[in-house]
């Protein structure tokens, strides 16, 4: 057992019992650098503090020192969100997105309890936007992926949208069923996609989507956007909380 891990440790089942190193130390009667040296693998504690520790954690000293594991789901989550915490900035969504693939293959193979029925990848490293469909529907829940979208259901707690709720999807549905406005959103969304500060104009957009200038004003009309006004021209980007509308939509490609 290392110094680093046993710290590790330390540090990882304070954080899971929601206590500060303040609180912990008054418990143990030693003072706050002690805690912070210990979690910092400046130095260790005395031996006779690992009942009290491992008490304090509701663990064995096995566990506390690292010779047995401590990880059940929620010892899971906590080191995936220390995990995101000490990540560089920007990397958080594309890091989810990767847990998220890795997520969808143990869903859909059942644990890993059943095969893959594509090749075996490395999601840490593996090209992650490529993907063919990939559909899993079980009673517990439902999970797909497409290209660059993922998208998890589970089964219990489902509940049948009510009939304002079907007329909102019913007037939705029709709209994204005209075939202009599905080229100006998708045109739109693939010009501005990259860049939350990328805002294009009409005639940008028409020529993406292969269609006349005022065919993509008449859509644009009808969608949700944000519009901002540069030397008189106005320029687009689809609003932000419409903006995952297109992901979604290609889940019914092969359908």
């Amino acid at each position: 057992m290392s110094t680093i891990k046993l710290n590790e440790q330390i540090a990882f089942l304070r954080k899971q019992k929601g206590l500060t190193q303040e609180e912990l130390a008054n418990a143990l009667g030693v003072t706050n650098q002690a805690v912070s040296k210990w979690e910092a693998a400046q130095c260790c504690p005395d031996i006779q503090h690992l009942p009290d520790l491992a008490k304090i954690f509701d663990v064995s000293i096995d566990e506390l020192v690292g010779y047995k594991s401590t990880e059940g789901l929620g010892a899971l989550c906590l080191r995936i969100k220390d995990y995101f915490s000490s990540l560089p900035e920007k990397k958080a969504f594309e890091n989810a997105y990767r847990i998220a693939a890795l997520l969808h293959e143990a869903a859909s193979t059942d644990g890993y309890k059943n095969n893959l029925h594509w090749n075996e990848k490395d999601y840490s490293i593996d090209q992650i936007s490529s993907w063919g469909l990939s559909i899993c529907s079980e009673p517990e829940g439902c999970t797909g992926r497409n290209n660059n979208a993922i998208f998890f259901s589970l089964g219990e707690g489902y509940i049948t949208p009510n009939g304002a709720q079907m007329r909102d999807l019913k007037n939705t549905m029709e709209q994204f069923s005209n075939l202009n406005v599905l080229k100006t959103i998708f045109a739109l969304h693939g010009l501005t996609v990259c860049d939350f500060d990328c805002f294009v104009t009409a005639d940008q957009i028409a020529a993406a989507a292969f269609l006349k200038a005022e065919e993509v004003e008449t859509v644009l009309k009808e969608i949700p956007l944000t519009v901002k006004e540069e030397k008189g021209v106005f320029k687009y980007r689809l609003d932000g909380a419409f903006s995952y509308i297109p992901a979604l939509l290609t889940f019914f490609y092969k359908f």
